[in-house]
């Protein structure tokens, strides 16, 4: 059986796991046996797995304060050396530009919800995508921008990897775990802030639950196969 390394950001591995949401679920139905790890852990040889996916986090992805941030990067270094393909999302697809020379930054566009993407690739849908970011990467040097919106780059891809801003894997069950760490006070920020009554958008994630996991399965499917059609040249720092 094939093996993808997810990398999770929860000290909490049980949450973890239920974060990697549909886009585990779309990967486990493709024949994958799925690993949730956290960055801390004794992770595998890079060459011994068949994509390593970097999930999202509360944390930012330019903190080097955070004591596990630094062997992350080592190892996605590791992983993109060994020629086996990373799919960053949203902290991942941030960190993953910061790996191949990118820059992550305070967002003046900060984006929460659903936003609309404009996308040049037929496996990433042009349409509303789930964000939840307050920081935003810069396309790394030799990379293609492949998907936008007004307030910034939203995916690129290098080589056979794949770096994104929003969070294809979103369902009832992900975003129920993300809530398990806010309070009642930052939900009603966020809806002071963004004008997001954080239960309707529960209940709309619930409601679209089946385009929402198709969507992700097309992204899943174009992974890394359709990458292998954009710039093949890496550039890392």
């Amino acid at each position: 059986m094939t093996t993808a390394l997810f990398l999770a950001h929860e000290d909490d591995r049980d949450r973890g796991r239920v974060e990697a949401g549909s886009l585990a679920d779309n990967t486990r139905a493709r024949g994958f046996d799925v690993v949730v790890a956290h960055p801390g852990d004794d992770l595998p040889d890079p060459t011994s797995v068949d994509f390593v996916a970097v999930l999202g986090s509360a944390h930012a992805a330019d903190d080097d304060s955070l004591p596990w941030l630094a062997p992350e990067r080592a190892y996605v270094a590791a992983v993109l050396d060994a020629g086996t393909p990373v799919l960053g999302v949203c902290f991942g697809g941030q960190l993953l530009s910061r790996v191949l020379g990118g820059v992550v930054t305070r967002s003046p566009h900060p984006e929460v919800g659903f936003a609309t993407v404009e996308s040049t690739r037929d496996f990433i849908d042009s349409g509303p995508w789930m964000q939840w970011h307050f920081d935003h990467f810069t396309v790394p040097p030799g990379a293609e921008l492949i998907a936008h919106n007004p307030n910034g780059a939203q995916a690129f891809v290098s080589g056979r990897n794949l770096g994104l801003q929003f969070h294809p894997e979103i369902s009832a069950g992900s975003f129920a775990a993300w809530r398990l760490g806010w309070t009642r006070e930052s939900e009603i920020e966020v809806e002071r802030d963004f004008g997001i009554d954080v239960d309707d958008l529960a209940d709309r994630i619930a409601r679209d639950a089946e385009n929402l996991s198709s969507r992700c399965g097309r992204l899943l499917d174009g992974f890394p196969r359709a990458v292998d059609r954009g710039l093949r040249r890496t550039a890392r720092c």
